[in-house]
């Protein structure tokens, strides 16, 4: 009985949280939207499923910053799914990421009492108990998680951050929602664009989930401890594991300097040449070292410290690049270098990027366009981020579809060139990039790695050639047993066969006929009389009269057909 109410209280929940999406939707002029859920709702849960009628409240304006303004009345979960659209370039139109980018999460504290409470049931006794001070007001407060300030009984300053009560449950009825309106949306909203929304939806979903793990965050952190151990230009703040739980992560406190705050940096005597090229080394090396690199290194999630140190923070978001995604990065990152559009087309051939509708000649076109444009200029005044958002452009228009890591590393490289030229207004990301690249491709060529792919490539020959006379004993086997089977598909084949099947008939009747007039002759030449009833003379004219109607209704068939 409690496992019933519990359903129906579930569900009760669920549909006022589709009623205020309907309305927030036709409030802010996507009625189209808001009809198609309430008929897909009205089959599932009845007919009295969606809000009363609402009138537009916002009739000016774009459809994005309609779609903006929805998303933030919408609440945390749909703006966290716009700014994930936000990363994609690939994927949305510049005017829709405009307007994505502008979204804040921007959400009230929650109140010390429960989360002082969240806290002793994650690290299993008081806060006084474990830490010697606990500030309860927040220094930052998310959708997710909030952070707080404190000092442990060793007396070291620490952040703590601590996950928000029962958001692991609300985000995961939340994102059972959001697949259920990508598909109206894609339907509706976007019906004309290229945003895969069942696909963004699903890729949020599995993104958000490991954002509500801060076990999974607490790794990531100290994966980068390791891996910048020995860089004097970085710190990564360390973590303490003993307070560390899946809903709560304990770190060294920064106290440092935030990028944007120009003042703060002239006064402490920070170089912001040096921090530029510090802040490019640490995500270009991250990516062409590492293979692993931190997926949103805007300026939010830095701090500046003394001797132009960098502190970068929050490392729920990272994203992993395999030996190909490098490979092929570096080959579309100096074939525009070397001007060179038909090796990027070649690389995106070759990673099978291009969809059946491509237009290779077209794609070549643009692409040479696009080089063409930046030709006489000079290395170091290549704006790398408006190439980069020309390829999007570029890649969307033709149907090109890269891989999503692709797509983060060129965002993250676009947000921390952002961020660098606002330190050093000379910075220009593709001198910093070109090294790294060349590096990388020419890495492929080193003794070590060559001896390495010729061993995987003997490694697999080999197994290729151990495995050939079981397969082909498994080949001889299915044809001696008759069960061997080739399927062969080609289009247009059925009206293939039809046309084939529709001229032998007719092949076959005009037989027919010939056979009629022949045997029709002979017999009129005849004298006698079979069974005792009819001439020979009489079935020779009815052989006549048969083979008439016959050819009559074959020329007319032929002549309906329009194929003389």
């Amino acid at each position: 009985m409690g496992a019933l109410r519990f359903h129906l209280r579930g569900t009760f929940d669920r549909l006022r949280c589709y009623r205020h999406i309907m309305a927030v939707l036709m409030k802010y002029g996507f009625g189209e939207v808001a009809g198609a859920l309430r008929s897909r709702l009205s089959i599932r849960l009845g007919e009295k499923t969606g809000p009363a009628q609402v009138r537009p409240a916002v009739t000016t304006g774009s459809r994005p910053v309609r779609v903006r303004l929805a998303l933030e009345e919408l609440g945390p979960t749909f703006i966290k799914l716009g700014q994930l659209l936000s990363t994609r370039p690939d994927l949305v139109p510049p005017e829709y990421l405009m307007e994505l980018e502008r979204l804040q999460d921007q959400v009230p504290p929650e109140s010390p009492e429960k989360i002082m409470a969240q806290l002793q049931q994650e690290l299993g006794d008081r806060v006084e108990n474990i830490f010697a001070q606990f500030d309860e007001m927040p220094i930052a407060a998310g959708s997710i998680a909030q952070l707080h300030r404190a000092v442990t009984k060793d007396g070291v300053h620490v952040a703590v951050k601590v996950r928000r009560p029962g958001i692991v449950e609300t985000i995961r009825a939340e994102c059972e929602i959001l697949q259920d309106l990508s598909g109206v949306l894609h339907k509706t909203l976007f019906e004309h664009e290229t945003i895969e929304l069942e696909e963004m939806v699903a890729e949020f979903t599995a993104a958000v989930t490991k954002e509500t793990d801060l076990a999974n965050e607490r790794r990531n952190q100290l994966r980068f401890m390791r891996l910048f151990a020995d860089d004097p230009a970085v710190h990564i703040s360390t973590v303490y594991e003993d307070y560390c739980t899946p809903g709560v992560l304990t770190m060294e406190y920064i106290d440092g300097i935030k990028p944007t705050n120009k003042q703060a940096i002239e006064e402490s005597g920070l170089d912001g040449r040096i921090l530029a090229q510090r802040g490019a080394q640490f995500v270009l090396k991250q990516m062409f070292e590492f293979g692993f690199f931190h997926a949103d290194p805007h300026p939010g999630n830095f701090f500046l410290l003394p001797d132009n140190v960098l502190a970068p923070i929050d490392f729920g978001q990272v994203a992993r690049l395999s030996v190909q995604d490098r490979r092929f990065f570096n080959d579309i990152v100096l074939s525009i270098v070397d001007r060179d559009a038909s090796q990027i087309v070649r690389s995106l051939e070759r990673d099978d990027m291009l969809a059946e509708t491509t237009d290779i000649h077209k794609l070549t076109v643009d692409i040479e366009q696009l080089i063409d444009t930046y030709h006489d200029f000079r290395l170091k005044d290549i704006p790398f981020g408006m190439i980069a958002t020309q390829t999007f452009d570029l890649f969307r228009h033709n149907h090109v579809h890269p891989p999503t890591q692709f797509t983060l590393m060129l965002k993250s490289m676009m947000t921390i060139e952002s961020m660098a030229t606002s330190l050093d207004p000379e910075f220009r990301l593709i001198e910093a990039l070109k090294p790294y690249a060349q590096r990388s491709s020419l890495r492929d060529f080193e003794p070590k790695q060559v001896l390495r792919n010729v061993r995987k490539a003997v490694q697999g020959a080999g197994e290729m050639a151990s495995r050939l006379p079981d397969d082909i004993n498994a080949v001889l086997t299915k044809f001696r047993q008759g069960k061997f089977q080739v399927r062969v598909h080609h289009e247009h084949l059925e009206t293939l066969t039809k046309t084939l099947d529709k001229s032998s008939n007719r092949i076959s009747f005009a037989l027919i006929i010939a056979a009629l007039l022949v045997a029709s002759s002979l017999l009129v030449a005849q004298d006698g009389v079979v069974l005792g009833l009819i001439s020979f003379q009489t079935m020779g004219i009815l052989g006549y009269i048969i083979a008439a109607i016959i050819g009559i209704w074959l020329v007319i068939s032929i002549i309906r057909s329009r194929h003389i």
